[in-house]
């Protein structure tokens, strides 16, 4: 065994006090968990809203979406689960005039910008069309230009998988010159046909969507897995930042310095520091703090036991703020790994990995200082910056 030993009934004791520990910072991190977008999509009965929200989001919306969701006021329905929130308007029924649907519209969103909650809000707006009726009538324009902020609406064309492309170029002129942006008009079949255009105007509604909420509709949907994976690696600058603060911290801590018994002061900022990484990478609670239990406990053990002093230099009766910060940033890349290939194998659909902790390798990977690769894989300046 190349890493000094620990007492197990030292272990255990620890194993305790660091399951007390991880709690409390998770209780605490997980109260900003990404925030889950609104999208609202509107348009007339037959365009095609249902089976865009399925070939985009997947099973939010049932097979039998119309009248599934949540019944809500002037005939929208309302789906969720845990990473989005999605408005189904009914549609221009047979019979109704433009006008009264127009009136609906406009009082659904006056209500959700009415809402204190900021979260409540409409983000996101998918103005769907039926491509093969090869019209934009004037309720349609009425509603994309006077109802809805620009910036937040996408025009949605449906079915355009039995359109001429004489049709989808008449559409697309019409919506222009009426003050639609180009950019933002999108042609789509749904998943029977392929699914076309849904993975632009998946990237499309990722680009406009705010900050905050990108994260969450990311996750949501399935028609892109690369996206999704970039999306997971686009991560590492938020990963060195967490880190970055906690090294900091730490190297603080360690230069007041503390007693070798007192050293669970730095697992609790170890332990907060890891349950930033579940909620920036959306890991079970439960299992990050099962499987990570063990690794805070050991790393504790390492500065606390008097073996430790001949491991690791310039550990003695105090923990020095320079071993302090290098035991921090090393399980702070070590779990930033672990957790983000946990992410991307449930993004792709791979056999999930092994979330039980090798403290041998962790050893070898602090030893070795594996963490200073890749920090240094941080590629801009800016990046670069978050690890000072």
């Amino acid at each position: 065994m190349l890493y000094p030993a620990v007492r197990k009934e030292d272990d255990e004791t620890r194993n305790r006090s660091a399951e007390r520990i991880i709690e409390k910072g998770l209780n605490r991190v997980c109260q900003t968990q990404p925030k889950r977008p609104t999208i609202l999509v509107c348009g007339y009965t037959g365009s095609g809203k249902s089976s865009l929200l399925r070939a985009v989001l997947g099973d939010i919306v049932p097979e039998d979406a119309i009248g599934a969701g949540k019944p809500q006021t002037m005939g929208f329905d309302f789906y969720e689960n845990e990473l989005i929130k999605v408005y189904d308007s009914r549609g221009l029924e047979a019979g109704e005039t433009e006008e009264k649907f127009t009136e609906e519209v406009r009082q659904f969103i006056r209500d959700r910008r009415s809402d204190a909650d900021l979260d409540n809000h409409i983000h996101l707006v998918w103005y769907t069309i039926q491509g093969p009726g090869a019209r934009v009538t004037d309720c349609d324009k009425n509603l994309i230009n006077n109802l809805f902020r620009k910036e937040d609406v996408i025009v949605v064309v449906t079915k355009c998988d039995i359109m001429q492309s004489k049709q989808m170029e008449g559409i697309k002129r019409e919506l222009v010159e009426s003050g639609v942006d180009e950019s933002r008009i999108i042609f789509t079949s749904d998943e029977d046909s392929g699914s076309i255009g849904c993975r632009e105007l998946m990237r499309l509604s990722y680009d406009m969507l705010p900050g905050a909420y990108k994260d969450a509709f990311m996750e949501a949907q399935r028609v892109d897995v690369e996206a999704k994976v970039e999306a997971i690696k686009a991560k590492r600058p938020k990963a060195a930042a967490i880190i970055a603060a906690a090294v900091a911290t730490a190297t603080a801590t360690g230069a007041i310095p503390i007693p070798g018994p007192d050293a669970p002061i730095l697992m609790a900022e170890q332990s907060a520091m890891i349950s930033s990484f579940a909620v920036l990478y959306r890991l079970a609670r439960e299992a990050v703090s099962k499987a990570y239990l063990p690794l805070l406990a050991r790393t504790v053990g390492l500065l606390t036991v008097a073996a430790v002093t001949k491991s690791v230099p310039g550990v003695g009766s105090f923990v020095s703020a320079t071993v302090a910060g290098s035991l921090t940033a090393a399980m702070g890349w070590y779990v930033q790994r672990d957790f983000e290939r946990i992410a991307i194998a449930k993004a792709t659909g791979s056999p999930m990995p092994d979330l039980r902790v090798d403290f041998q390798d962790f050893y070898n990977f602090m030893k070795n200082k594996e963490y200073e690769k890749l920090s240094k894989g941080i590629e801009t300046d800016e990046q670069r910056k978050a690890l000072k």
